[in-house]
Formats: C-alpha cells, structure tokens, sequence
C-alpha cells in the first residue's frame, strides 16, 4: 500500500511537471509571436515625408503632405497615358501595371474609356504623352485637402497625340484629380495612396511659355 501511494504521488508530480513545461511552451510561443507582430508592425507603417527637410518637420505620422499627393496624383495619371507605341496596346498594359494605384470604381471608368476610345478608332497606331506643364508644377492652392484621407490634386497637364509621326491632337488641360489613401499591399502600391478619377472635367487652359 505504501508503494503504491507512493508511486501514484511520483506519477501526481510528474505529470504536474509535465503540464508546467507545456505551459511554458505555450506562453513562449505567445511571447515570440507578439514580439514578432510588434517588429512587423513598425514595417506596414507609411510615413510620407515633405519635399523640403532644409527647415525641419513636425507633424503626426499619418499626415500626407500636399506635395506628396500631387507628385503621387501626377506621376501615375502620366504614366498611365503614356502611349509609346500603339494606344490600343499601351493603354490596356499601361491599365494593367498600374491598378494598384486606382481605386477598383476607378479602374472600371478608365476601362470603359479604353473600350469607347477602341471602338472609335482613337487608340490603334496612336502614340500619346502627358507631361507637367513647365512653370505650372506644385503650388499650394494645386492640393484641396477634403480630410485626412481624401483630396482632390488641380494638375494642369499638356496633351499630346500622335499618328504617324503626325501630331494630331495638343492642348493643355487641367485635370482635376481625386486621391484617397488605400489600403493595400505595400509591395504593389509603397504609396499607400490611389486616385479616385475625377472630381469633375476637364477643362483647356490657355498658357503663354512658363509663368
């Protein structure tokens, strides 16, 4: 009898042993996937950066500064409509590489502008650019600010269409262009932004040289 206590107090202990060093595995597990999750974190934080540093900055982490947004809004509606070749192949790639920077309600809207401009007859063998305006970049009063996360980018833009080797279509146009910040994956889109369309048409403007 005294064995068999004995043995069964042996057996208590070590199976208390047992459920101690499996809840030790558990919390270490726990500990290293937070502080894995805490490192990650710092990783998928965005900070936009002002141009100009020469005099220091301070803001919150989230702010976008305005230059950002219309540097954003201008290089990737620009490459968008850089047709080197063949419009009808250049614009559907150009739809293509560039749709993590859209919105999806965006990306349909230029889809059915492909779609029209192909069945008119105005993307095959056409080459196009749009290009900043010399003396018509970034100004303060380019950049509406409607919150945190929502803008609209005034980008005055000059058009030009050829075929040929023939120029058939130049005007400056200003394109009033809606931002939002977008969550998606930073290895598709580092901006952590997406352009919106329009926030209404576009409209000629009539230029002389640089301002």
């Amino acid at each position: 009898m005294r064995k068999s206590r004995f043995r069964s107090a042996l057996a208590g202990r070590d199976a208390h042993i047992r459920s101690l060093r499996v809840s030790l595995v558990c919390v270490s597990a726990l500990a290293l996937y937070a502080l894995w999750g805490w490192n990650r974190a710092g990783d998928e934080i965005i900070v936009h950066n002002p141009p100009d540093l020469s005099a220091g900055a301070s803001r919150t982490w989230s702010e976008v500064p305005k230059p950002n947004v219309y540097d954003f809004a201008v290089s990737i509606f620009t490459q968008v409509n850089r047709w080197v070749s063949d419009g009808s192949e250049d614009y559907q790639k150009n739809l293509h590489l560039y749709s993590y920077y859209f919105t999806p309600q965006c990306r349909q809207i230029l889809e059915q502008d492909y779609n029209q401009k192909r069945l008119k007859g105005e993307l095959s063998g056409r080459e196009r650019s749009l290009s900043q305006i010399p003396g018509y970049g970034y100004e303060d009063w380019r950049v509406r600010s409607h919150s945190r996360d929502n803008w609209t980018v005034q980008a005055d833009l000059q058009l030009s269409e050829y075929v040929g080797g023939v120029e058939v279509k130049s005007s400056a146009i200003r394109w009033p262009l809606k931002v939002v910040r977008y969550d998606v994956d930073r290895n598709n889109n580092p901006w952590g932004l997406a352009i919106d369309c329009f926030d209404g048409p576009a409209r000629n403007i009539e230029f002389k040289g640089t301002k």
